[in-house]
């Protein structure tokens, strides 16, 4: 069985296929039991599943976020381009910036993420996810994607950022283009074209709201890096705009993901839903279970900045390596009976969010909305079910997602 899933190893990073990502947890079984960690040569990529090479990985600086020069530019000549402004806006993410730059832009943005922002937030965001419930009673299969996972986060990162209601509905296209840009299987000259024009219209968009916050301030993040940016704090122009297009997709795409599969699996296992009803204070042990066990985010990956061992084998400067976090999730040497859905589990030191320097800077906004969203559902629909049928999820072998989520609210 397991040689049967590896067999088809080489071709995991192509593209999605239906057959092998719809439920990738068989392959990251048979990959932790007889190839944790393994070559591959023609993408000149290792790729580690087991945890603690994980986290040797993500929180070791002789593993670096920064593309080199070597792997920089275009996907291909024929779109060099187009590929041009997208470069440039990714080039300023401190998603792929390591410390210096990158310590210095997430400082500027930080604070809206701390303990205090999110108490502030708190009620606000409990009104929200409660009209977005109620809402669902007026269908008879409600579909949770459409009506819930998907406009919560963006309501709630556009407020943060300090976006107007009326420009929200573009937040939503925006942030799915962007997601699957960073899916390498997605990017086609077609594809490629096609962000190029949004990536143009997001720039000019951020540029004409920091403009209006330049001219009456506000109490959101833009007005925010803009109070630093006066007061001599180091963020060009460039940056503060790449900075609110990654948010907004770091900020909604991951959450409309933590969601849905986290509310898919909790009706997936109706003792553990039925326990939730009745114990609702373990919906915050809940949500980290939900994170651990299906992830939003499935890998994440490094550039090799100096020779290293990683579980005996010797990686070479230069090289790339993938590390499957929705596999060391499932590590049994981490965590017990790791295929077993368990509200309980602790400790549950899962991986969804990374570790190190890079650890999620929304971590605890993503957290909070994940434990508003089960509360506000299972407070309305004690008794919700899925509906028949199979479930579909987006295409995107990075974020791991349903594109349809029916439901019976009972």
């Amino acid at each position: 069985m397991s040689k049967d899933v590896l067999a088809h190893k080489s071709q995991w990073f192509s593209s999605y296929q239906e057959e092998l990502h719809a439920d990738p947890y068989p392959f990251y079984t048979a990959l932790l039991k007889e190839d944790p960690l393994f070559y591959i040569e023609e993408r000149g990529m290792w790729v580690a599943s087991r945890y603690a090479d994980i986290q040797q990985v993500l929180k070791s600086p002789q593993f670096i976020r920064e593309i080199p020069q070597e792997h920089q530019g275009a996907p291909s000549p024929d779109v060099a381009d187009d590929w041009k402004p997208i470069g440039e806006m990714m080039h300023h993410w401190m998603l792929l910036r390591d410390p210096p730059d990158h310590t210095r832009l997430r400082g500027l943005v930080s604070h809206g993420f701390s303990p205090r922002a999110m108490a502030q937030l708190e009620q606000q965001l409990r009104h929200i996810a409660s009209d977005l419930a109620a809402d669902l009673a007026d269908s008879d299969t409600p579909d949770l994607i459409t009506s819930f996972a998907f406009p919560f986060p963006v309501i709630v990162i556009a407020e943060l950022l300090g976006v107007p209601s009326e420009d929200r509905e573009l937040f939503k296209e925006w942030s799915h283009l962007i997601a699957k840009l960073l899916d390498v299987s997605y990017q086609t000259p077609a594809f490629i074209q096609q962000v190029r024009v949004t990536v143009l219209e997001m720039t000019d968009y951020f540029e004409k709201l920091a403009e209006e916050r330049r001219r009456n301030p506000q109490e959101d993040l833009i007005s925010s890096m803009l109070k630093s940016q006066n007061e001599g704090k180091p963020i060009s122009d460039a940056e503060l705009v790449a900075t609110c297009i990654l948010l907004l997709v770091a900020g909604h795409e991951t959450t409309v993901n933590l969601i849905g599969n986290g509310i898919q699996s909790l009706l997936l296992h109706p003792d553990q839903q039925e326990l939730l009803v009745r114990e609702p204070s373990l919906i915050p042990s809940a949500v980290e279970e939900m994170l651990r066990y299906e992830p939003p985010v499935q890998m994440t990956g490094r550039f090799i900045g100096a020779d290293v061992e990683v579980s005996g084998r010797l990686l070479r400067k230069g090289q790339h390596i993938t590390v499957l976090l929705a596999a060391g999730n499932r590590d049994p040497e981490q965590f017990a009976d790791p295929n077993r859905f368990d509200i309980h589990r602790s400790p549950n030191r899962h991986l969804s969010f990374a570790a190190g320097v890079h650890f999620c800077l929304g971590a605890p906004l993503a957290r909070m909305e994940g434990e508003i969203a089960a509360s506000t559902l299972l407070a309305h629909y004690p008794e919700m079910r899925l509906a028949a049928g199979k479930p579909q999820y987006r295409h995107n072998i990075l974020f791991r997602g349903l594109e349809r989520l029916p439901i019976l609210t009972l």
